[in-house]
């Protein structure tokens, strides 16, 4: 979904000042202080920022629903750290729910959340709620949080997924955080299955060698390559369009009722495209390895790899 905007010299600075505080890899293990100083903010990132997560929450969801994950029309639905509520919209729009919870450290995060999902979808039950402590959710959302959280804020965390029944994380596709994602889930595979993206339930290969890390690509849309204010607005706060990386997760505690075959790999990352192949690096129960795509013999997977890499889950074998 593309929104449209015309924004104004000031949400530029916002959503500017707000990508620098995300991209600042400087705090050591720091958490991210409280960044959020009023609504407007809320409304700049909500328009961008926010529209970018949505659009890599798009993805992760479709992965999701096409792995077997069950809608939750009759559940409880948390929203952790929810920001602007982008997670719990889409997650609302893709999996349905009867109640969200919207959890953040500032007030006015939960009460801009609040509004927009209650008008995005006014037959969920929608309200704040500070405290967790004896919250035990069907169904957590966390996204872009890991990268915020000093270490009792993930032990935090990891309370709260012990206590839910499936969760769904997305979070950015750098280096770092991706394998701070890997290192979680390889904690938590006694206690839940695994639902997405991983092709199987061994530890992480990803873990294995320091170069590697478990990311994709989400395709935003059309419309973000040829509207004018869209195209002024990335090149004046300097985010590339073409890349919309992300990491993700989701897990069930029960297995899925009738789930689709697992798949026998997942692509990772990008391809190394060239003007007579591909190199693809997949992710099977075996670990990572690289495979070689021609356009000899090939020809219809290098052209999709070639244009439309992050629509390539798997490659034929």
């Amino acid at each position: 979904m593309l929104r449209s905007m015309t924004p104004s010299h000031d949400q530029l600075e916002r959503i500017a000042r707000l990508r620098e505080l995300f991209l600042d890899e400087d705090r050591g293990g720091k958490a991210l202080a409280d960044y959020w100083r009023d609504e407007q903010d809320l409304l700049a990132y909500d328009a961008v920022l926010g529209a970018r997560i949505g659009w890599k929450w798009d993805a992760a969801l479709a992965e999701c629903k096409d792995r077997g994950m069950a809608r939750a029309d009759a559940e409880v639905v948390l929203d952790f750290g929810c920001g602007s509520g982008i997670a719990a919209r889409r997650f609302v729009a893709h999996f349905g729910a009867r109640e969200v919870i919207c959890h953040d450290r500032s007030t006015a995060a939960m009460m801009f959340a609040v509004r927009t999902l209650q008008a995005a979808a006014p037959g969920v039950v929608v309200q704040p709620q500070r405290k967790l402590d004896l919250v035990q959710p069907d169904v957590l959302l966390v996204s872009h949080v890991l990268g915020e959280l000093d270490g009792n804020g993930e032990a935090q965390l990891r309370s709260l997924i012990e206590r839910s029944q499936r969760v769904v994380l997305v979070e950015p596709g750098s280096h770092a955080i991706s394998r701070r994602l890997s290192a979680l889930r390889d904690t938590l595979l006694a206690k839940f299955h695994i639902v997405a993206p991983c092709p199987h339930a061994s530890a992480c290969p990803a873990l294995v060698q320091g170069n590697d890390w478990c990311h994709f690509f989400a395709l935003p849309p059309q419309q973000v390559f040829t509207d004018s204010d869209w195209v002024r607005t990335a090149r004046t706060v300097g985010i590339d369009s073409r890349s919309l990386p992300y990491s993700f997760l989701a897990l069930s505690r029960t297995p899925l009722v009738a789930p689709p075959s697992p798949p026998p790999h997942r692509v990772l990352g990008r391809p190394d495209i060239s003007a007579h192949g591909a190199k693809v690096q997949i992710c099977a129960a075996s670990g990572l390895t690289v495979r070689d795509v021609t356009k000899r013999h090939e020809a219809a997977t290098w052209r999709t790899l070639k244009k439309h890499p992050e629509s390539v889950r798997t490659l034929p074998s």
